[in-house]
């Protein structure tokens, strides 16, 4: 699974051959099939690894019992991190899952609804408790910190100053904080 995450995120779905990933990994072509049926069948995992890794997260997350924003700023911390440490499997759910056909594509994105839906139910709560601003529809605060957090990946400096993933994640919790509460 790592290096077909590290082929196709480097070449994109499109142009990569399982040829390639078992010529990454050292087997023979065939010896993939052997746990994928498909190219398209090792796109969907590797899809669903990812979501299932950041429902972790937020599950994890959820059992802190922090206050709203507290649990919200900490699921965004978390994610980003998520995001920045595994900007391959980021990259890939972000511009490849759309080459997932029939059931698989319509639950792929249905898992990036589920990700929108839980921001959102975090925001709604801070706001119910009058910690975020109530001056802004949650669907637009959501949208905004869904800029963010799903850009985070590309935040990385090529040159100059490098930032740690932690400076990233706790730049965007701040940054986000700043935007949206309301103390």
């Amino acid at each position: 699974m790592a290096a077909a995450v590290e082929v196709m995120s480097e070449r994109g779905y499109a142009a990569t051959s399982v040829q390639e990933v078992a010529d990454r990994v050292g087997v023979l072509k065939g010896s993939l099939y052997h746990y994928f049926s498909s190219k398209e069948d090792l796109l969907y995992r590797i899809v669903q690894e990812s979501h299932t890794q950041t429902v972790q997260i937020a599950e994890d997350v959820s059992a802190l019992g922090l206050g709203s924003l507290e649990e919200l700023l900490e699921y965004l911390r978390r994610e980003a991190v998520w995001f920045l440490n595994n900007r391959d499997r980021a990259n890939i759910f972000f511009t490849d899952r759309r080459h997932l056909t029939g059931e698989r594509l319509q639950e792929a994105n249905a898992w990036g609804r589920y990700f929108e839906r839980h921001l959102q139910d975090l925001v709604e709560a801070a706001q119910t408790d009058g910690h975020v601003r109530d001056d802004l529809d949650p669907r637009l605060v959501t949208r905004y910190i869904l800029g963010g957090i799903n850009n985070v990946r590309l935040w990385p400096s090529r040159s100059g100053k490098k930032f740690t993933n932690t400076e990233i994640a706790e730049a965007f919790v701040a940054l986000t904080r700043s935007a949206i509460a309301t103390d």
